[in-house]
Order: C-alpha cells, then sequence, then structure tokens
C-alpha cells in the first residue's frame, strides 16, 4: 500500500506542477494579449480558471497527503493525549465523509456537464467539472491511508 500511495503522490505533484504551469501561461498570455496585442483572448481567461479548480482540488488532496494544511491546534493542543486522538480520528472521519461527498455528486455534475461546452475553448464542460470526484476521491483516499499507515495520528 505504502508503494501504491507513494506513486500517487508523486504522479499528483508532477501533474499539478503540469496544470500550474499551463495556468500561469495562460494569464501571461492573456495580459500580453490583452494590454500589448489590444486583442484578448477568451480562450486563455477559461483555461486559467479550470486550471485553477483543478490545481485546488488536487492540491488539497496532496496537502493532506503530507499533513501539510494549516491547522488551529491551541485547543486541541492542551487536551490529554487521549482525547487528541480521539479528535484526530473525528476530524479524519469527517474529512473522509466530505471527501466521499464531493466525489459522488461531483461525479454526477461532472456527467450532466458533458452536454455543455466550455465557450472560450470549445470543451465539455464535464473536463473541469471532473476535478471535484477525483479530487474528493483522493482526499479521502489520502486521509484513510495517512490513518492505516499512522500519519497524522494526533490533531
Amino acid at each position: 500500500m505504502r508503494n501504491v500511495i507513494a506513486f500517487l503522490e508523486r504522479l499528483l505533484s508532477a501533474v499539478l506542477i503540469v496544470i500550474f504551469t499551463v495556468m500561469v501561461l495562460a494569464i501571461i498570455w492573456q495580459v500580453f494579449a490583452r494590454y500589448v496585442l489590444l486583442s484578448p483572448t477568451v480562450w486563455s481567461e477559461e483555461l486559467a480558471r479550470y486550471s485553477m479548480v483543478w490545481t485546488t482540488m488536487l492540491g488539497s488532496a496532496l496537502v493532506l497527503r503530507r499533513s501539510e494544511h494549516v491547522a488551529v491546534t491551541v485547543f486541541v493542543d492542551i487536551l490529554p493525549q487521549p482525547l487528541q486522538i480521539a479528535i484526530a480520528c473525528l476530524r479524519d472521519v469527517i474529512v473522509v465523509v466530505m471527501g466521499g461527498y464531493i466525489a459522488y455528486f461531483g461525479f454526477e455534475f461532472a456527467l450532466r456537464g458533458q452536454v455543455r461546452l466550455a465557450s472560450g475553448i470549445g470543451v465539455p464542460m464535464s473536463y473541469a467539472y471532473f476535478a471535484l470526484p477525483v479530487g474528493g476521491a483522493l482526499i479521502a483516499l489520502f486521509v484513510v491511508a495517512n490513518r492505516l499507515m499512522d500519519k497524522g495520528r494526533v490533531a
């Protein structure tokens, strides 16, 4: 299991680098086209926006995997260790349920988006919407993996 999760983490990092690079290049092109060429493009803004959605969902999963998310633990830190562990378990259950919820309903939403086309780039909206189920599933998977591999034991 550790090898699969490590592979997914490396793959996700590489995919995020590519998506983030595409987003930055699309924004640079948009600014250049608007202010230098005086001819703004619709596709670059739309591509940057959808890249940001994918970066947000996939980046959230990666940050949770690495336990690098922002956490305010001032109240949890003053509790006894057994209670800290119980709160961490409750937190993980809530995150897994929410990740599953996002994945399930995001998948349905993405399927409905197949009939709509993005106005600027002309692809089905489901390409952008599929960030929800993929990100939600990865979030749930990584939280479970962290718990099973004893990572993130305390809040």
